[in-house]
């Protein structure tokens, strides 16, 4: 079943399996964790670069706090992480 979502679309089927599947890794390996890493690089400023995996983002602040307004707050994404 595919639910229709603001901006896209939720396929539960494939959402439980994936839940499915990390629930039977945890249970069969009850000691095992996840790590994430990243590597931060400061460029200049305020504005600081985040590679992690394949993925890089980028960190600024807004001008009126010392930053050039280039890309998100730390606290912005922050926020965001709780909501995902």
């Amino acid at each position: 079943m595919t639910e229709k979502r603001p901006g896209g679309r939720i396929d539960l089927a494939k959402f439980r399996e994936v839940m499915r599947s990390s629930q039977e890794r945890g249970r069969a390996n009850p000691g095992s964790r996840i790590v994430s890493r990243a590597k931060i690089t400061l460029i200049e400023d305020q504005l600081k670069e985040a590679r992690v995996g394949d993925y890089t983002l980028i960190c600024d602040e807004a001008r009126s706090r010392k930053g050039g307004g280039a890309g998100p707050g730390p606290l912005s994404y922050f926020i965001a992480a709780i909501g995902f």
